[in-house]
């Protein structure tokens, strides 16, 4: 039977947002099989004022996943700053 094991929420722009949030809420399930398999139902909400939108991604964004994303924005970020020759 699967039981949730832990949620974890995280807001992109936190601080200073000027009225509007994205979040990423991530619910950690476990299947109940004996090898310890996790599972993530993720939700990802924008809210902007009095509106709010919400995209069911159903765990697509895992850790190694945001890991590449991070990777891949470093790269072009360095890639195109002054004086990076590369």
């Amino acid at each position: 039977m699967e039981k949730p094991v832990d949620e974890h929420i995280f807001v992109f722009n936190g601080t200073e947002n000027g009225g509007e949030q994205l979040i990423l809420k991530t619910k950690i399930y476990d299947n109940g099989d004996d090898n310890n398999n996790i599972f993530l139902i993720q939700e990802l909400e924008l809210n902007s004022y009095s509106n709010s939108v919400s995209f069911n991604l159903s765990g697509l964004l895992t850790p190694d996943v945001l890991r590449k994303l991070a990777n891949e924005l470093d790269k072009a970020i360095c890639k195109n700053m002054k004086g990076n020759s590369k």
